[in-house]
């Protein structure tokens, strides 16, 4: 029998029914979590479309910006330190930030120590660091158009580096973002079935194209 995977999602918000939605939100000067008022971008709502189609997927819908793509270290600290006493198995991070900040690095690897697996985005070009994709134990997932539907390949050794297909049914979200939602989804389809992240891994890499 699957068992229920707990999976947090942080991004834009999704508009349909999830186990847990937040928003971390700014209040006289301070970051508070709290519930989510409203859905103005579809990037969230892709991304959780996607992982929603492995079944036994509880989401964690965090929203942490509502009307720009504008990615906040603040914003995301607060909502990896919501996360901390919660019963979550995966973070989805279908985004990253230029700098490494040490809060984020320290959490990041707290939240790991504790056995939740990190699955973030990591750009095709550009960039020789992003984060948290660039942590150690951190999976990164790029876009490759080799690959179909779900397909998944395996691009770097060093990285823990891995490239899903980059579209979606909306046109204006791709790319990376996409990509780590697939492999976010076949990740907890694995999960479920009551693999371990280190027997998922191999079993991808020995799969991949």
């Amino acid at each position: 029998m699957k068992k229920d995977i707990f999976v947090a999602i942080i991004d834009s918000g999704c508009s349909f029914d999830t186990y847990k939605k937040v928003a971390i939100k700014e209040d006289n000067f301070e970051l508070k979590v709290v519930n989510q008022n409203s859905i103005n971008l579809g990037h969230g709502n892709e991304i959780g479309k996607i992982i929603s189609t492995c079944d036994n997927a509880k989401i964690y819908d965090i929203q942490i910006f509502e009307n720009r793509l504008n990615i906040s270290a603040l914003y995301l600290y607060k909502a990896f330190e919501y996360l901390l006493d919660k019963k979550v198995d995966v973070i989805n991070l279908s985004l990253g930030i230029l700098t490494n900040y040490k809060e984020i690095e320290d959490i990041c690897y707290e939240l790991i120590k504790r056995g939740v697996t990190i699955i973030s985005s990591f750009p095709k070009s550009g960039q020789n660091f992003v984060y948290p994709a660039s942590y150690k134990d951190v999976i990164c997932v790029t876009s490759d158009g080799r690959c179909k539907g779900f397909d998944i390949s395996y691009l770097d050794d060093n990285l823990e580096l891995f490239g899903c297909n980059p579209f979606s049914s909306k046109k204006n979200v791709t790319g990376s973002s996409v990509a780590v939602a697939k492999f976010t989804k076949i990740f907890c389809e694995y999960l479920s079935e009551g693999f371990s992240k280190e027997q998922i891994l191999l079993k991808i890499k020995q799969q991949g194209i």
